[in-house]
């Protein structure tokens, strides 16, 4: 049976943890904004008995370039609960954007059983630490899969800034492994350590979606005539740039999207 080269106990191709920010551009859209950092795995099973994974062990640290603004994992917003609890959109296990989370699944398809062991520790400033162990003789054996969503880290943060992920020792002797079913240990490979960074919007994307396009001027329509709320942050409703919004932002927009006038560029 082929193994990973790097790791004798990884039957098979080489497992894989990736840590990537979701959506891929993220912009900062005010103070309290939250970052979602997915958690996925891709596993394959070349023995079934043996491979099947009884467990993860996964310390991460992280760092960011703005050290007089917070950027934080709390325990609010980064929780352990599964189905039926009521406050599933702070859990580290819920599904996201239609994308099925695997921990979540198993837990809301009776009688298939989440597992035993979950342990979440965080200090909020500068690490994550998961461990998930398949303890109970019932418990669901996690399964083969490309980019399996297992969790979601959620950042709070302040401010723009750059954060950076990476796998890190956890004393007292812990550090990123996968458990197989037979209890041997393996270190996966990863995309760590990884960065990501939190941008403004341009001038002119008024609803923050990363794009100028018709729905920037929908919402100031909305915001100008219908009691919508206002962009946020308040410039990127401003293109041409005379410190107010108002109904010449609006045909400035019309005139760049439609009859090829200047782009916003304050």
């Amino acid at each position: 049976m082929a193994v990973c080269p790097e790791e004798p106990n990884d039957n098979g191709e080489c497992d894989t943890l990736y840590i990537e920010v979701h959506p891929p551009d993220v912009l900062f859209t005010g103070p309290g904004h939250l970052v979602q950092v997915p958690i996925r795995v891709t596993h394959d099973i070349s023995d079934a008995i043996v491979d099947s994974i009884t467990g993860f062990l996964i310390p991460l640290c992280y760092t960011h370039s703005n050290p007089s603004k917070f950027c934080s994992l709390s325990s609010y917003w980064n929780n352990t609960n599964l189905y039926p609890w009521p406050d599933l959109d702070q859990s580290t296990f819920r599904h996201l954007d239609g994308e099925t989370n695997w921990m979540m699944w198993v837990s809301e398809h009776s009688p298939v059983r989440p597992w035993d062991y979950i342990m979440l520790d965080l200090d909020g400033i500068s690490h994550f630490w998961l461990a998930m162990a398949a303890t109970g003789m019932g418990d669901q054996r996690f399964w083969g899969g490309s980019r399996v969503l297992v969790a979601t880290m959620t950042f709070r943060v302040e401010d723009t800034m750059t954060v950076c992920i990476d796998s890190c020792f956890w004393p007292p002797s812990d550090q990123l492994r996968f458990l197989r079913s037979d209890w041997g240990t393996y270190v996966p490979r990863h995309n760590l350590p990884y960065c990501f960074s939190l941008s403004y919007p341009a001038v002119g994307d008024a609803n923050a979606d990363g794009v100028i396009d018709l729905g920037d001027i929908l919402f100031l329509v909305s915001y100008l005539y219908k009691g919508g709320p206002a962009p946020v942050p308040y410039e990127t409703g401003d293109p041409d740039c005379n410190k107010t919004i108002d109904l010449g932002d609006l045909l400035y927009l019309v005139s760049y999207l439609y009859k090829g006038g200047p782009a916003p560029s304050c």
